[in-house]
């Protein structure tokens, strides 16, 4: 195995962690756009079908309490 081989695999590795927390925020986010549109009396329905989920996965990430504007988008 030579240097530039370990390299790729470090820079793999690097890469997949940056898309993981990506991912980890995105799902932060949405969970705390769903948790304020419901506070504030959206419907679950349209809620749901905006974020383009099932309304039990709408109303599991709204009871998972999130507070609103605790993680700022980009």
């Amino acid at each position: 195995m030579t240097n530039d081989d370990l390299q790729k695999i470090r820079v793999a590795a690097a890469d997949k962690e940056d898309v993981e927390f990506e991912l980890d925020r995105a799902e932060l986010v949405l969970q705390e756009a769903v948790a304020e549109a419901l506070v504030h009396g959206e419907d679950i329905a349209v809620v749901a079908e905006l974020a383009e989920l099932p309304v039990e996965d709408v109303a599991k990430l709204a009871a998972q309490d999130a507070a609103p504007g605790s993680v700022l988008p980009f």
